[in-house]
């Protein structure tokens, strides 16, 4: 029989575990409310780019984050860019020049971090009596003006004094008529960039003449999707490095991800594992190995883009790439420290 204390004692902690459960049920609902949907745009055979994509779709990061992610997958960057400046999409996974692009029109999107780094090269048929820089006197060069390599082809062929326009003729061609040419031994040089650049020499079509692993990917943001949900930034650079943490400690699951879109079928496991090793981020153990913003090295680097394409009036008037970059958010996040556990992390 209870004494009349205890039962008082009894009542109170059966009332005050009411009242808790009650406030972890409100706060439960409230986070559901605060989450903030999102709309990203990707692309399937970018290595690195493409694990941390599938990782945010196929775990609970976003969510954990306060967010909610609505994905749309395109073949290249242009689709990405274009999806973006038509509001169909508030974030997106580009490469370096598409972000340069986007500064060039003046489009209503800011750069808030840095993803990843791959490489990309000057690479000459196996058919050809192409095997260095030299070689290419004469020759016609080809590849997408204005994708990530482009500027870095040029760059390439300037340090082996050779002119473009003149010594070298440097011709646009997309990049699916380029595969296409590839395979078929119609051209003998072209710019191109990982996996293909891997794909091509593992089948015996194409060497590496030059090549480049500083490419990067960045993080483009719609400044209105900004401005309307000023955590955004922050909460999606949060799930983006630890989306990249979870693919770096889960190789397999990642790169088995990465090959199952049709486009990326074609590329063999060797292939995706060689090429995403070429980032140094891909061998991170814990959250402090990953940046979202830019080293300086790699900030001029990507300022210098910006200044190159004005020289060489790729674009009507010098894109203003300083102003369309923001990575305050990106340096708040690489200085905070959080706790996060990958084995945590739940499959959707």
């Amino acid at each position: 029989m209870f004494t009349p204390g205890i039962l008082h004692m009894r009542l109170a902690c059966l009332t005050a575990l009411a009242l808790c459960a009650g406030v972890l049920h409100t706060t439960d609902a409230r986070a559901q409310q605060d989450s903030i949907p999102v709309r990203i745009g990707w692309q399937p055979t970018t290595t690195v780019e493409a694990q941390i994509a599938h990782v945010l779709q196929r775990t609970d990061i976003l969510e954990r984050n306060g967010l909610k992610g609505e994905f749309t997958m395109f073949s290249f960057g242009p689709a990405v860019n274009e999806a973006l400046i038509s509001g169909a999409l508030d974030v997106g996974f580009i490469g370096d020049m598409p972000s340069v692009s986007l500064a060039a029109v003046n489009a209503p999107i800011t750069v808030i971090g840095r993803q990843s780094v791959f490489r990309g090269a000057i690479v000459a048929s196996t058919k050809s009596d192409i095997k260095t820089l030299a070689d290419l006197k004469g020759k016609q060069l080809y590849g997408p003006v204005g994708s990530s390599i482009y500027l870095s082809a040029l760059a390439m062929l300037e340090k082996a004094q050779l002119k473009p326009g003149s010594d070298v003729e440097v011709t646009n061609m997309g990049f699916a008529d380029l595969s296409d040419a590839i395979r078929a031994g119609k051209i003998d040089a072209a710019f191109v960039w990982d996996p293909w650049v891997e794909n091509f020499v593992e089948k015996g079509l194409a060497r590496v003449v030059a090549e480049d692993t500083a490419l990067t990917m960045v993080i483009p943001m719609r400044d209105d999707f900004k401005k309307a949900h000023p955590q955004a930034a922050g909460r999606f650079l949060r799930a983006h490095k630890e989306a990249l943490l979870y693919a770096a400690t889960h190789r397999d699951q990642a790169n088995v991800w990465f090959q199952e879109p049709e486009v990326a079928r074609q590329l063999s496991k060797s292939v995706v594992e060689r090429t995403t090793a070429y980032d140094p981020q891909w061998g991170a153990t814990s959250l402090g190995n990953i940046r979202v913003s830019f080293s300086a090295p790699e900030l001029e680097r990507y300022l210098e883009l910006g200044r190159r394409a004005g020289e060489l009036k790729i674009y009507p008037v010098p894109p203003p790439v300083q102003q369309k970059l923001d990575l305050s958010a990106a340096k708040k996040v690489d200085g905070e420290t959080w706790s996060f556990d990958p084995e945590a992390v739940k499959l959707k």
